[in-house]
């Protein structure tokens, strides 16, 4: 059985496999998705093991911007009961960074050149 496997390998494919089945249940791919990283600390993965896993899972199984805030405040909770930091502060300034560029990227391209004002506003939240 894929779940019970220590195999990382293991975990990406009932990822997959999950997400598959669960193209329109966004709820049910939340709580997949859950228990997949919590299943990484519970079977010792190192952090950067857990980081790198993490990322694979987090495109592969894409939520909606509500759900995602969910995930990260359920991970969170987790990660304080079980004194298990998931990922840093300044890890997640690096990823609201590389969010900003990618608006910024996509303003660009649709309408050529963005003003000031605009500019800040992409930089700034």
């Amino acid at each position: 059985m894929l779940e019970a496997s220590d195999n990382p390998f293991a975990v990406v494919v009932m990822a997959h496999r999950k997400t598959q089945d669960m193209t329109q249940a966004a709820r049910e791919r939340l709580q997949w998705k859950l228990r997949l990283i919590k299943g990484l600390y519970k079977r010792g993965y190192s952090r950067q093991d857990i980081l790198d896993i993490f990322g694979i899972l987090d495109r592969m199984m894409r939520l909606p911007e509500p759900l995602e805030l969910t995930l990260l405040d359920e991970l969170r909770q987790f990660e304080e009961e079980n004194q298990m930091p998931y990922i840093s502060s300044i890890e997640r300034i690096g990823r609201q960074e590389e969010r900003h560029d990618i608006i910024r990227n996509i303003l660009v391209s649709r309408f050529g050149v963005i003003d000031e004002e605009l500019e800040q506003t992409t930089v700034t939240r």
